[in-house]
């Protein structure tokens, strides 16, 4: 079999865990801060599953992509702004990891076992 079940489950289990204490935590803070901090704690979840699915053969092909797309965001911003500030492509970096970390962690799960090339 392929597709372990079995895994699917437990990890659903922590991605819904995740969800409702992110939930609480954003509820009861009312800051931007614990928002931001929920965001970044995601990703990192989101990429720690992945590595488990996908292996650290596999995993290489997704994070070489994520620091290309780091990467063409500074390009982005140099060529508008003609300078790269730091701050700026901080917040749109982490939301846009969290869309690439989903997708990953989604396509993860159905993978099964890939060879080795």
């Amino acid at each position: 079999m392929l597709v372990d079940y079995h895994r699917i489950l437990m990890q659903l289990a922590i991605v819904i865990l995740l969800a409702v204490v992110t939930r609480l935590l954003q509820r009861f803070s009312r800051g931007r801060r614990m928002k931001q901090i929920c965001g970044y704690v995601w990703v990192t979840v989101l990429w720690g599953m992945s590595i488990t699915n996908l292996g650290p053969y596999w995993f290489a092909y997704p994070m070489a992509l994520w620091m290309i797309l780091a990467l063409v965001l500074i390009f982005i911003q140099l060529i508008h702004n003609h300078e790269f500030i730091y701050r700026r492509p901080w917040p749109v970096f982490w939301h846009g990891s969290l869309l690439y970390a989903v997708v990953v962690f989604i396509a993860s799960l159905f993978s099964g076992k890939l060879p080795l090339i």
